[in-house]
């Protein structure tokens, strides 16, 4: 079925001159991946709103060229930009688009595919890189995007929920959502520390590594271990700040799960069993934070 109206889209980072926009109600992750841009702030994965299979463009520009590739038989779409010399580099979408036409934010792109980079519990969705127009296949390489105007929206005025109901249950994870609303742009689970709120992104523990988001001051002090010692800030920008950490057993209500997936301005927190359908929970449980085992070190 064809889509509903276009989307309402807002710019979420900028780069080299090259806006990308996402849709208002759509969650999004610039952490929550196990491949090397996402470790070093050189892309963003889309997620559509639940059941929308079209993909829409998160840039403006000509289509440079459409390819499937050969050894996955996932897809690229570039898309060269306004900046001479600067194309955005798009996967995980089936192009319904040629080289020569004209895209603007919220044009159809093509539909949503199942890539063989995804886990099992990986939903569809769409990565972006912003590239050298001369470079612009190679896994590395993209340049690191500044995602200040979705900062810009970021409100911290909540505190972290305090407790979750499981609100769906599938094979492969569970949907939780906090019993307290969180702020628009923001994730399900928060900390502070020393009086600082920030906002936690990634996959935790199973792709070692994750994002705090803060409110402070761009270049306040920030404490470089902030969770337990084995928590290691390693890339820090403006207040976004990137983490490493070792995978721990993650229990919930003393049962193990492989992890927690945590994306922003998304209401659920995705709790991902160790084994397709091997769960506890059912559909209005009550989990309360405090029967998560999790190592963040905060004054909350």
């Amino acid at each position: 079925q064809h889509s509903q109206m276009r989307p309402q889209m807002i710019p979420i980072a900028h780069c080299r001159g090259v806006e990308l926009y996402a849709g208002s109600e759509c969650p999004l992750t610039f952490t929550n991946s196990p491949y090397y841009a996402h470790r070093h702030l050189a892309s963003v994965d889309l997620y559509p709103e639940r059941g929308v299979e079209e993909a829409y463009s998160p840039v403006q520009g000509i289509v440079l060229e459409t390819r499937r590739l050969k050894l996955t038989g996932d897809c690229v779409t570039l898309i060269e930009t306004e900046k001479v010399g600067v194309c955005a580099k798009i996967l995980h979408v089936e192009p319904e688009v040629e080289a020569g036409d004209s895209v603007y934010p919220g044009d159809t792109l093509g539909r949503f595919i199942w890539s063989p980079f995804f886990d099992p519990w990986t939903d569809p969705h769409m990565h972006v890189e912003v590239r050298p127009s001369n470079d612009r296949l190679r896994a590395r390489g993209g340049y690191e995007l500044d995602p200040e105007p979705l900062m810009s929206r970021m409100r911290f005025e909540c505190p972290s929920a305090r407790s979750f109901m499981v609100e769906e249950v599938l094979d492969r994870y569970s949907l939780l959502r906090p019993t307290s609303p969180i702020p628009a742009f923001t994730s399900p689970l928060a900390s502070t520390l020393n009086g600082t709120p920030l906002v936690l992104e990634g996959g935790l523990p199973h792709y070692g590594h994750g994002a705090f988001w803060t409110c402070g001051p761009e270049h306040e002090t920030i404490p470089r271990k902030i969770m337990n010692e084995s928590f290691e800030v390693d890339f820090v920008q403006g207040r976004y700040l990137h983490f490493t950490c070792p995978r721990w057993n993650l229990a919930v209500k003393g049962h193990e799960y492989r992890g927690i997936g945590l994306y922003l301005n998304h209401p659920y927190m995705k709790l991902i069993s160790r084994n397709v359908g091997e769960n506890i929970l059912k559909v209005d449980d009550e989990v309360l934070i405090d029967e998560i085992s999790l190592p963040i070190v905060g004054d909350s």
